[in-house]
């Protein structure tokens, strides 16, 4: 069942392709702009290695916080109420919805890849270039359930201005714009807590040539956790009022 429910919400996506497209045209461009910033502190290839994980996640983030704000939408419309003559456990749906978010997460990440490699010459191995792109699109899980928990909870105006909170402002705390290295070292501490710094990290890391870090990576199952109790808690309260 939950594979047909992923399926059809899929199908619905794909009929908004204007959705599609919007998630693409920030994140590319931006990355083309601070990829010729040198935002990596040293040679411009770096910059541009560092830019090209910044804003590949950039774009993830603002994909799926916009899947949010469009179920949100889907409220009025019945879609909850009709949610619930399915035989779905409310984890199944967040999952579900979830994982359409992530689906929309996939252009982005694939544009901003390209162009790094195309444009920017940006130079891995197979292995890492394969090893880069899963944990951008796997990484992004958290923040997409995180989406899934402001469309079920909030009005589409709130989810709308909660999610570009997230994508905006924790994109930029979280170090996606340019390294936190450049924060004041207070700064920088905050930025390790978040989400979002240590989604980056799984793939700055990589690219590297090094393992994700221990840390990093219980840092952000953590949020993973907490994301997942606050949309399974947001969808019940939004079937309760259906």
């Amino acid at each position: 069942m939950l594979v047909h429910y992923v399926r059809l919400e899929l199908l619905r996506l794909l009929r908004d392709p204007g959705y599609l497209i919007m998630t693409l045209v920030s994140p590319l461009t931006m990355y083309l702009v601070f990829s010729n910033l040198d935002l990596g502190g040293s040679a411009s290839a770096d910059g541009a290695l560092y830019s090209m994980v910044g804003m590949a996640g950039f774009g993830a983030i603002g994909a799926v916080m916009t899947s949010g704000v469009s179920i949100s939408e889907d409220k009025p419309l019945g879609w909850i109420r009709q949610l619930r003559l399915l035989p779905l456990a409310p984890s199944q749906v967040v999952v579900g919805r979830a994982l359409c978010a992530m689906a929309a997460a996939l252009p982005p990440i694939v544009a901003v890849c390209l162009a790094g490699g195309l444009v920017n010459d940006v130079t891995l191995s197979p292995g890492r270039w394969l090893a880069v792109f899963a944990l951008l699109w796997l990484g992004i899980a958290p923040l997409a359930v995180l989406g899934v928990g402001f469309g079920y909870l909030l009005t589409a105006q709130k989810a709308q201005m909660a999610g570009l909170a997230v994508y905006m402002g924790l994109s930029l705390l979280g170090g996606l714009w340019f390294p936190i290295g450049k924060m004041p070292s207070w700064l920088a501490s905050v930025s390790r807590l978040t989400p979002v710094n240590r989604y980056g990290e799984l793939s700055w890391s990589v690219a590297g040539g090094h393992a994700p870090t221990l840390v990093g990576t219980l840092v952000l199952a953590a949020w993973a956790a907490a994301f997942t109790v606050f949309a399974v808690v947001g969808y019940r309260r939004s079937a309760q009022t259906v």
